[in-house]
């Protein structure tokens, strides 16, 4: 049995009820899954008792992030495929091809709409510059 004050500083049992929920399961259904009783999983989640090895790698086989259960941080287990692909890639790069990876990312977040210049005048007027403010000019005779 665990006293109150570690169980304010480990805080496991609720790190593991939260993966639970994450996983979208009931304690039930975990506890089948790792064959335990539903009674042993309220335990391990109120901190009464504390789950073994075999118990942590069947939650791993469920998804859970074991890392994230035992330390309360998040590992890269949670990342998809796809996530856990461009971090692997991306590491095997060197500084210049990771430069051009974050540069290729940053090109493609959305922008804010480019400014919108409005000209008035006669035929043949001609503006150039770059302007990077909404504008407006009247070109033109004086009323």
């Amino acid at each position: 049995m665990s006293t109150e004050k570690t169980k304010e500083l480990f805080g496991f049992g609720a790190r593991l009820a939260a993966e639970r929920q994450r996983l979208g399961l009931t304690q039930k259904a975990v506890a089948a899954f790792l064959d335990k009783t539903s009674m042993t999983q309220i335990k391990y989640e109120s901190e009464d008792t504390k789950p073994d090895l075999l118990y942590l790698e069947g939650l791993d086989k469920l998804g859970a992030d074991i890392y994230y259960i035992i330390t309360g941080k998040r590992s890269d287990n949670t990342l998809s495929n796809d996530e856990r692909d461009v971090i692997t890639g991306l590491r095997s790069l060197d500084l210049r091809g990771k430069a051009g990876v974050l540069a290729l990312i940053s090109g493609m977040t959305p922008h804010e709409p480019k400014p919108k210049n409005v000209f008035h005048g006669g035929v043949g007027q001609n503006v150039e510059g770059n302007i990077t403010a909404p504008q407006t000019f009247n070109i033109g005779k004086d009323k």
